[in-house]
């Protein structure tokens, strides 16, 4: 993996690895690399990742970006040992470097022995290993050697389903019970109960269906003890219909647990013939399994629970960088305009949408939406927005041909609930024409020269909600030093901590105070606004912006 390094003055070197297909570096807090450097701008610089390269560009920045001691002015390849100058602050990029700790997970997949003085108790009917050494086995011998084979058995298991299943045999092996099922409390639900095995002696095949008395898991899971009785069916606390109908004699259960507050599951095991009496010697056997068992299954499960956090992070990971190949990788170079977009998630992955694209013709189509909700779910219909398009400016559509057929495809392809607000426009270079459409998005502001500002509402409803639904379009042109701000509801709507709201009068005053400046100088002033309104204020929605400005 790619990093950079960053060299302080009076300090040591600071190594920041380059995990991201964009990776932003600036003096705002929004950005992946903060720099305190007061000669940097706010969003000043990005490094994108292209297949094994990596390439540097400038954002637009006030005081320019240096690679190797020259100023860019387009995307460069960066190379080992190149180094990076933004304001005051120095960067050296390394093309690759050791692995980060944690990239690959080291697994102690062993059961240490166990000391029989320390072996951990239950309450009540659990006996301390001390004491059933002085005679509650057949010799002091056969119990260290049933501790013993339950430790290297289980050192040979894995994942919860195999450590479950080993546990299973094991007690098979321990007592002679007919039939063994072993219960773990529902991750969701912690009051439920999910069977995880439930096997017959001699059969490989795993039972469909089981019925365990509720007073025997209240016994256990509740009160926390264990429960031996020779014969079921005439004892008065356990003779319920369900032993009844199976014809039960003698049961078995001890809790799984690895202190005497937290219960997380239940051995039981069953006896339904009357050759078989369990005795308390079977109970003292299954206890001590147990308390030797537990500890590897907790392990297990926590080892299962991380390994699925971790698929899960690894599919959240691709996600986000399928979503940022999605935004242009620059903004287009076209005489006497300015274009400039940025776009910072809540979450790892958002739901807004900006593009710049260019028709054959010459012609420019800037868009930028907002898909209902956050998350996986927002993201994921973002990039049917992204696609739908995409296709039909690749068909040459026309601007009200394009918003009817997009509307059509995701009233169609998309839940009832779920619905896309979007502006898009195209734009004539040689007249300044701007042709344009709001579908439900806020209304962008334009700011002439002379500081008077406009709102675009032309359009009609959010994209998805109705298949036939009908679009007005919008004209306008732009004329110098004419702006166009489009913006999400993440910057209209976002709140400080007194949960106050940054509001659209805020945001066209700062268009206007500084709507001299560059594209990419406004784009910072009011993304410097922006966070020093909210100051420490979670973000709640998803930050986009996109500006276009005639020179």
């Amino acid at each position: 993996m790619a990093r950079l390094i960053l060299k302080k003055p009076n300090a040591d070197p600071e190594y920041v690895e380059l995990n991201r297909i964009r990776t932003t570096i600036g003096r705002s807090a929004r950005s992946d690399i903060c720099i305190a450097d007061a000669f940097a701008s706010r969003l000043h610089a990005e490094i994108r990742q292209e297949g094994d390269g990596y390439w540097l560009q400038d954002l637009g920045s006030a005081n320019g970006t240096r690679y190797n001691g020259t100023f860019i002015k387009a995307g460069v390849q960066l190379a080992t040992g190149g180094e990076i100058q933004i304001g005051e602050s120095r960067m050296i990029f390394e093309a690759s470097s050791m692995p980060a700790i944690g990239g690959a997970t080291l697994i102690a997949d062993q059961t240490e022995a166990l000391d029989p003085s320390k072996t951990i108790s239950f309450q009540s009917r659990r006996i301390p290993t001390t004491e059933l050494l002085k005679g509650q086995f057949t010799s002091r011998t056969e119990l260290l050697g049933l501790i013993s084979k339950v430790g290297v058995a289980l050192l040979s298991s894995s994942g919860l389903e195999e450590t479950l299943d080993q546990v299973a045999s094991l007690v098979f092996e321990a007592v002679p019970a007919e039939r063994v099922v072993i219960m773990l409390r529902d991750e969701k639900e912690a009051e439920n109960m999910r069977v995880m095995i439930a096997r017959i002696r001699g059969q490989e095949e795993r039972l469909q269906e089981v019925r365990v008395s509720h007073s025997v898991m209240d016994e256990v899971l509740k009160n926390g003890r264990s429960v031996l009785t020779a014969d079921a069916q005439q004892d008065p606390k356990f003779a319920t219909q369900t032993v009844m109908l199976q014809g039960i004699r003698s049961v078995l259960a001890v809790p799984l647990s690895v202190d005497e507050r937290t219960i997380f599951g239940m051995i039981y095991a069953d006896s339904p013939t009357y050759t078989t009496t369990f005795t308390e010697e079977h109970l003292n056997i299954l206890t001590t399994l147990a308390s030797v068992a537990s500890i590897r299954v907790e392990n297990a499960a926590l080892v299962d629970e991380r390994m699925e956090r971790e698929r899960m992070e690894r599919e959240l990971e691709l996600a986000t960088e399928i979503q940022q190949r999605f935004q242009p990788s620059a903004p287009p170079a076209l005489t006497g305009y300015e274009f400039q977009g940025i776009s910072f998630s809540c979450y790892e992955i958002g739901g807004d949408y900006y593009d710049f694209i260019r028709r054959e013709d010459g012609k420019m189509v800037v868009a930028l939406g907002d898909v209902s909700g956050k998350g996986t779910a927002a993201a994921l219909l973002m990039s049917s927005l992204h696609a739908a398009v995409h296709a039909q400016i690749s068909a040459t559509s026309s601007i009200p041909h394009t918003v009817s057929s997009v509307n059509k495809y995701l009233a169609e392809n998309t839940p009832t609930n779920r619905f896309v607000t979007l502006f898009i426009g195209e734009l004539d270079p040689e007249t300044g024409k701007l042709i344009y459409i709001n579908a439900g998005h806020n209304p962008p502001l334009l700011c002439r020269a002379d500081g008077t500002i406009t709102q675009l509402d032309s359009g009609g409803l959010p994209l998805g909600l109705m298949e036939m639904a009908q679009y007005e379009s919008g004209e306008l042109t732009l004329g110098q030093g004419d702006i166009l701000v489009v913006y999400s509801d993440g910057v209209s709507e976002a709140t400080n901590e007194a949960e106050d709201e940054y509001g659209l009068e805020r945001l066209e005053q700062v268009i206007r105070t500084h709507r001299g400046d560059s594209a990419a100088g406004i784009r910072d002033k009011i993304e410097s606004s922006l966070s020093s309104f909210t100051l420490n204020a979670p973000a709640a929605d998803d930050v986009t912006l996109l500006i276009v400005k005639r020179n």
